[in-house]
């Protein structure tokens, strides 16, 4: 996480970020070498998700601390990336929203991902901390979520712990969240997405 994250809001949310990778570290431990997780796999850099005003605050202020020739380089991806997502999430008609995203299966790069490697990984949003190990929501009860690389469809998971331990994170999240919007932070009308991090900046967002 960058070394400029002082505000009580930011900590919570670099806390959160440690709990996540404790999780993550438990699920490898337990399940070993059916988590294929590491370098090369880019699997989950290939998926479209959105994230928040507080994670791209984070990877804002992380871009700033790379070298200038890498920042160059994300940018120069990025942009395409944007016009190539913006044709991808109107396949229905109607440009993304919040919270509507195209077809499952539906891939593109991350401009992050160079060499087979995250370019941000420690300033990663959260759902790519939690890709590749079985994902528990509590709002949506009835299944659990699973690289298909590491666990086949269908397939049983056997874990007492997980619910109740991703159930606290989920709510921590929430929670965080709830603070950001009660201090009065600006909200982007906007979806905002890993590359629109990379290319604005987000960095003074969070109180």
């Amino acid at each position: 996480m960058p070394a400029s994250l002082e505000s009580p809001l930011m900590k919570q949310y670099e806390n959160l970020c440690a709990e996540v990778g404790r999780e993550f570290a438990r699920n490898r431990a337990l399940y070993g070498d059916r988590m294929k997780c590491g370098p090369g796999c880019s699997e989950c850099c290939h998926q479209l998700f959105q994230i928040t005003e507080i994670e791209a605050s984070v990877i804002s202020r992380g871009v700033k601390q790379l070298d200038a020739a890498l920042r160059k380089r994300m940018q120069e991806r990025a942009r395409p990336y944007l016009e190539e997502r913006r044709r991808l999430t109107a396949v229905s008609g109607e440009p993304e929203a919040w919270g509507n995203l195209p077809p499952i299966g539906t891939r593109l790069a991350c401009p992050a991902l160079e060499d087979g490697v995250c370019r941000i990984y420690e300033f990663r949003p959260l759902i790519c901390r939690k890709f590749g190990m079985p994902l528990y929501n509590p709002a949506k009860p009835g299944r659990v979520y699973a690289c298909e690389l590491n666990f086949q469809a269908g397939e049983e998971i056997s874990d007492p712990s997980l619910v109740q331990i991703q159930s606290a994170i989920h709510d921590r999240w929430k929670e965080i969240q709830g603070a950001y919007n009660d201090a009065g932070a600006p909200r982007d009308p906007e979806p905002i997405s890993v590359a629109r991090a990379i290319l604005e900046d987000f960095s003074d967002l969070v109180p």
